[in-house]
C-alpha cells in the first residue's frame, strides 16, 4: 500500500500538477519524489492506525507493590524486560525478538511483595529474565 501511494502520489505531481508550473525535468521529478515519499508516509501512519484499531491503552490498573529488602524488586504488573539484583546485570536473552503482541495480561494480583534480600516479586506475567545472584550459570 505504501509503494502504490509512493507511485500513485509521484506519478501524478510529475506529470499533470507540476508540468505548468516547473519547466525543467529533472527539479519536477524531484520534486514529485518528495511528494509521493510525503504520501507514502502518510498513508503508512494510516496503515500502522488502522492496524492497531487506534486503540488508546488508557492508564494501567492500579496495584500495590512492595519491595522492602534490601536490593529486592517488586511489580504489580507484568514484567517484559531483564530484572536483576544482584551486581553484575542478568545475561541477555538469546531467543529472538518477538514480533507478535504479548498475551493479554492477567489481571493485576492484589499485592505483590519482596521482602528477601535480592528477592523479585512479580503480580502479573514475567517474559524476560530474572537474576538474583552475583554470578551465572554459563552452560
Amino acid at each position: 500500500m505504501t509503494a502504490v501511494a509512493f507511485a500513485v502520489g509521484t506519478w501524478i505531481c510529475g506529470v499533470l500538477a507540476l508540468p505548468p508550473v516547473m519547466k525543467d525535468p529533472s527539479v519536477r521529478w524531484a520534486v514529485a519524489c518528495g511528494m509521493g515519499a510525503a504520501l507514502a508516509a502518510l498513508a503508512a501512519m494510516w496503515g500502522y492506525g488502522f492496524a492497531t484499531g487506534g486503540a488508546d491503552p488508557g492508564p494501567a490498573t492500579a496495584g500495590f507493590a512492595s519491595a522492602s529488602g534490601t536490593r529486592s524488586v517488586a511489580l504489580s504488573g507484568s514484567s517484559t524486560g531483564d530484572i536483576s539484583t544482584g551486581d553484575t546485570y542478568a545475561q541477555p536473552s538469546t531467543r529472538p525478538p518477538s514480533h507478535s503482541t504479548p498475551p493479554p495480561a492477567a489481571p493485576p494480583s492484589a499485592t505483590a511483595a519482596a521482602s528477601g534480600e535480592r528477592s523479585i516479586a512479580i503480580g502479573g506475567d514475567n517474559h524476560g529474565r530474572l537474576s538474583t545472584g552475583d554470578t551465572h550459570d554459563q552452560t
